[in-house]
């Protein structure tokens, strides 16, 4: 394969770091024998593929969790909150591109600069292990989560098309088991009895969604665009199922409708379907709303991978922003039709797509359903493994095969073995409150901050790395001037310098709007940490 624009030679220490063995050497560059030679891919993905990959990472599962949301705590605070989330998110994440490209000799994101080692060029060594582990655990912690909820869905979709059975193998008692439900396994069940019930089982559904996305995950991200292009279109058309569904019980919001009662003949049936959802539910049913939306919105730590595969003047600004701004539509309609389409949500099916896989529900829907959750789940587990492979070894943490293993198949081990324990997902589930807030949202703001206190004039035309710019020496003490570049890629302004309003300029201060965002979401992360503390979900 043909090296990439700008790519720089493999030093000869470096060639030998294919094996599984890791070390913490600075490494941001690519080798210049191209994509799949490195562990990396090549600058291939299109505008509209771009829009297709981002949208998928900023859906993800948490919009099934909204209707509850808004019936419980209301429809305005989850609106607002998801709305400040998406702008903040989408600033988040422009301005994380920024950071990149004013590092010096990046302005076309001619050289491998992940997350970690963006951390790493701006803030130094220490800081950047630290950022790896934590970088780490939280894209492990979301991929292990989806690989549970994956495993159990396709369980219960095999037991649906034969005969109400799923199967897998008790590796403690080594005896085959079955499941009813895709959650409880038994040696046999007699009616709805199970005997010699046992969390110690790999299913068929396991083996199905290993085997699809460990394949995936060793390719790299530009060649896994047809599988999202698959996932969006899944997306989609399920989702205007649901869309379909919800306005259809709206409209038939009665107690013979066994869809909006969900087959409970003493259900409360209000006096339209939209009194089902207050505006305001209360300050004790707010506890929620905070961590859903930040957790709707823990996107942007994919998108330096998706940065370096790109193509070339593709617009950074309208990839990240257009599909941000398709997906709070999507989920503030999730959110509001889910809500007024069923007279009472259980509390305990926090998933509206786990209740449409009901038995009082359509059968188109129930497939829907299944439909959704597989397509939408799966394709996004190998990107995740992806990017957790592509800064382990751009960070030279390892080499290609060893990222692979701790990037791609060491989660599906663990999984293996724990993925039908609470324990494992419910430390998933603390790892991301925990976590995800800060490296989503505030880490971006503050390399932001720190690239433009450090390189004011990085959008020069001069700037060092361009023609006939001064020599500037990296972190490594190398000059970034042995290869003249130009500027193919605008620059990002994720904060523009000001806005036009009725033919007047209105100049922005870019580092008080920056420091806003930095305060505003270390404030609301810390206290999603403390409500889920205070008031643990059920």
């Amino acid at each position: 394969m043909d090296a990439l624009p700008g790519a720089w030679p493999r030093a000869r220490s470096e060639s030998t770091h294919s094996s599984a063995s890791c070390n913490v050497d600075h490494f941001d560059r690519k080798d210049d024998s191209g994509g799949g030679n490195t562990g990396y891919g090549d600058k291939k993905i299109t505008f509209w593929g771009s829009c297709c990959l981002n949208l998928n990472n900023c859906m993800g599962p948490a919009m099934v969790l909204l209707p509850l949301l808004n019936q419980q705590a209301g429809w305005l605070t989850p609106t607002i909150a998801l709305t400040v989330a998406w702008l903040m998110s989408s600033f988040a994440a422009t301005m994380l591109c920024e950071a990149m490209q004013r590092i010096p000799g990046n302005h076309n994101f001619e050289h491998r600069y992940e997350f970690a080692t963006t951390v790493k060029h701006y803030y130094g060594h220490k800081i950047y292990l630290a950022f790896q582990v934590f970088f780490n655990l939280s894209m492990q912690a979301s991929n292990v989560a989806a690989m549970i909820i994956s495993a159990q869905v396709v369980d219960r979709f095999v037991a649906k098309i034969s005969k109400g059975t799923s199967y897998g193998l008790d590796y403690e008692r080594w005896v085959l088991t079955k499941s009813i439900t895709g959650t409880q396994w038994c040696e046999k069940f007699e009616g709805d009895t199970c005997h010699n019930e046992t969390t110690w089982v790999i299913s068929v559904g396991y083996i199905i969604c290993m085997a699809i996305c460990i394949p995936f995950g060793y390719m790299n991200l530009d060649d896994n665009m047809w599988f999202q292009w698959f996932s969006v279109i899944g997306l989609l058309l399920f989702t205007s199922e649901f869309f379909f569904q919800f306005i259809y019980n709206i409209c038939n919001a009665n107690a013979d409708n066994e869809s909006y009662t969900f087959g409970n003949p003493n259900a409360t049936i209000p006096h339209n379907a939209f009194e089902s959802t207050p505006m305001f539910g209360g300050l004790t049913s707010q506890s929620q709303v905070i961590g859903v939306a930040v957790f709707a919105y823990a996107y942007v730590v994919t998108i330096p991978s998706w940065v370096n595969e790109k193509k070339t003047g593709v617009s950074i600004n309208r990839t990240v922003w257009y599909p941000a701004t398709l997906g709070l539509l999507l989920k503030v309609a999730v959110g509001m039709l889910g809500s007024w389409a069923f007279a009472t949500i259980p509390a305990s099916g926090d998933d509206i797509v786990e209740l449409l896989l009901g038995d009082h529900q359509p059968i188109y829907t129930q497939y829907s359903a299944y439909l959704w959750d597989i397509t939408t789940l799966i394709p996004g587990i190998p990107v995740l493994a992806v990017m957790v492979r592509y800064n382990l070894l751009s960070g030279n943490v390892c080499g290609k095969y060893g990222a692979f293993f701790w990037g791609v198949v060491f989660p599906w081990l663990v999984t293996a073995f724990c993925y039908e324990k609470d324990a494992l997902s419910l430390i998933c589930t603390w790892v991301a409150i925990v976590v995800q807030g800060y490296i989503n949202f505030v880490i971006p703001a503050m390399l932001y901050r720190t690239a433009l206190l450090r390189y004011p004039n990085a959008n020069d035309a001069t700037w060092p790395g361009d023609v006939g710019a001064e020599p500037l020496l990296t972190m490594a003490g190398e000059s970034i001037n042995d290869v003249t570049t130009k500027r193919s890629e605008p620059p990002v302004n994720a904060v523009p310098r000001y806005i036009l309003f009725c033919g007047k300029k209105f100049w922005l201060n870019r580092l008080l709007i920056t420091n806003t965002i930095i305060i505003l979401f270390s404030f609301l992360s810390t206290l999603a940490i403390v409500l889920n503390i205070i008031y643990p979900s059920s």
